[in-house]
């Protein structure tokens, strides 16, 4: 193809209708992703974390991935909730295995003739939604919406492409990729990377290659050429899933890992046997038309028949294949989990942060004995203050010694902490619908509720002291002799009152936690002499503004994890009076 005929085909009017449909397209499918979201709401987040089953998880992640109408989307999710320690591997590796296979629930909607209906669609989406009462028919209408608009677009794009089909050179450029299948799978890896979303990727491959059917009647060239593009889409949702690991821990790279291997290793026998499979998928395509046309009738979506010279079919052959092929995937895999995720776990071998993520006394199996599920969820919350306080431990050496590594280490463990409260408070609000307590019991439960939120609030503080440390050692920020001192001795007391209030809840005990509140009360007046000698270091010129600032953060801060330590001496105390 000449540049002449490459800018013949590539007008304005070209260019401009192939960003609006793709933009209509896009945006339906996020619409209805959105509206399915908040029809489900956190149930399904919670769901997803009882998946132990493989072939279970797997169902679930196609249920997700027809949810948010989006694999992109969900890989990231599963990716989120596997690096928070919601999920283990192995569920975590099914579920990918199943986002491939629900991607192919909108490739088969969007194969489906039903250009009559998508102003309809989006009627009456708008109307349920301005006018529903409910919060199930507002977001039913939502969903609604973003399908007629999802279809709109995809309207559009197939009038935009009329001039490109009808041009006989771009057929036969499209079909050397069955005799290149490697450049065909490359162009479908970097469409979908680049686009963001397999689903709009393989519904653009069926739009021209439908259109191309339709004014050159060509077809028995196109699904050979097809295929190696929409194996390449599964590469491209890796990549997807390797953006979003980039913060995650060797938990997640271990996913990532086994992803890639997952969809690369399959693509290539299909590349070498994509003759043979051609014909499976055309054979399979023309005997389901063939099953479901009395359906097809009744609905007015497909024909009774699907002749060979029909546009929409090689559409649908491309959904049937997209289908089969990680059907067939997922089956192969399945059984070769254990020795994959050992590979996996050899080549991302645990770090420290992922030791801290697995929980050591949460054992739902205690239920039954409500008091030994309380203690044991008592010495979790107290791996977790643990945590805590190696957190205040790095962030004030990265103040005192201007260590950036400690700063990014905090960081890295307020992931970890936050894992731990979503954990824990999971585990107590199980135990609290599961279990026969007494009233005493139940109320000692809230307060370790109130516990888990303090320490993880504890964890947060040591954040924002580490970040003081940052601002400090950034903008080379001068801190006298005597204003060190001060905050040693400010955070010694604290850190002294955070380990007197976790021995009181470690051993019950009232006395220690009464010794909390007398040290809380010294260490608030410690901290009111230093914000006067501060007022007189500014008033005499010996602090720099911008030092004061960080400098009173750090008091701020620090005050505010002495005043959490003595909410959980609180809860120690009340929980003496209630005879626990």
């Amino acid at each position: 193809m000449g540049m002449e005929d490459l800018m013949t085909l590539f007008t304005q009017e070209l260019i401009f209708g192939v960003v609006g449909g793709l933009g209509l397209f896009l945006f339906g499918l996020t619409l209805m992703g959105q509206g399915f979201q908040k029809i489900a709401g956190d149930k399904l987040r919670r769901f997803l974390g009882t998946t132990e089953n493989p072939v279970l998880a797997a169902v679930t992640g196609l249920l997700l991935t027809v949810v948010l109408q989006d694999g992109a989307a969900a890989v990231a999710l599963v990716v989120g909730l596997l690096s928070s320690g919601l999920l283990r591997l192995k569920q975590a590796v099914c579920m990918l295995l199943g986002v491939n296979l629900g991607i192919s629930v909108t490739v088969h909607l969007i194969a489906f003739r039903i250009e009559h209906y998508p102003l309809l669609a989006v009627g009456l989406g708008f109307l349920l939604y301005s006018f529903g009462r409910k919060r199930f028919t507002r977001y039913l209408g939502y969903s609604i919406l973003g399908f007629g608009l999802l279809f709109t677009g995809l309207d559009a794009l197939l009038e935009t492409m009329k001039p490109i089909a009808g041009n006989i050179l771009v057929p036969g450029t499209i079909s050397r990729f069955g005799r290149l299948p490697v450049l065909g799978y490359i162009s479908g890896a970097l469409a979908t990377f680049v686009v963001q979303s397999s689903t709009a990727t393989i519904g653009l491959l069926q739009v021209i290659a439908s259109q191309s059917v339709l004014e050159n009647g060509l077809r028995l060239p196109l699904l050979p050429a097809a295929l190696p593009f929409l194996f390449g889409t599964n590469l491209g949702v890796c990549a997807t899933a390797t953006l979003a690991s980039f913060k995650g821990n060797a938990m997640t790279r271990r996913a990532v890992l086994a992803q890639w291997i997952i969809n690369l290793l399959p693509s290539i026998l299909f590349l070498l046997l994509l003759k043979p499979f051609s014909h499976l998928v055309q054979d399979l395509t023309r005997g389901l038309c063939a099953l479901g046309g009395w359906l097809g009738e009744v609905f007015f979506l497909i024909p009774a028949e699907c002749p060979p010279q029909q546009a929409g079919l090689i559409s649908r052959e491309i959904a049937v294949a997209h289908t089969v092929f990680n059907l067939l995937m997922l089956l192969f895999w399945l059984p070769l989990l254990t020795p994959l995720l050992k590979m996996a776990e050899r080549a991302f071998p645990n770090g420290r942060l992922e030791e801290d993520l697995q929980p050591d006394f949460l054992n739902e199996k205690m239920f039954d004995t409500p008091t030994i599920a309380l203690q044991l969820a008592t010495k979790e919350i107290l791996r977790m203050a643990d945590l805590a306080l190696e957190m205040l431990h790095l962030a004030w050496t990265a103040f005192t010694q201007g260590n950036v590594a400690a700063v990014r280490e905090v960081e890295r463990k307020e992931r970890a902490a936050d894992s731990f409260q979503e954990r824990i408070t999971i585990y107590l609000s199980t135990l609290l619908s599961r279990s026969l307590l007494t009233a005493a019991q139940s109320q000692y439960l809230a307060g370790l509720i109130h516990v888990v939120n303090d320490v993880e609030r504890m964890a947060d503080h040591a954040e924002n002291i580490a970040q003081c440390a940052e601002a400090k050692i950034d903008e080379k920020l001068p801190f006298s002799e005597t204003a060190m001192n001060e905050l040693d001795l400010l955070y010694n007391k604290v850190i002294a009152i955070c380990k007197e209030a976790y021995r009181a809840l470690a051993d019950n005990d009232p006395a220690v936690a009464r010794r909390v509140l007398e040290k809380e009360e010294a260490a608030d007046k410690l901290e009111e002499e230093m914000k006067q000698n501060h007022i007189n270091r500014l008033n005499r010129g010996r602090c720099w503004p911008a030092s004061g600032i960080v400098y009173l953060e750090f008091i701020a801060n620090l005050e505010r994890v002495a005043d959490h330590a003595v909410n959980i001496a609180q809860v120690v105390l009340k929980g003496k009076e209630r005879g626990i």
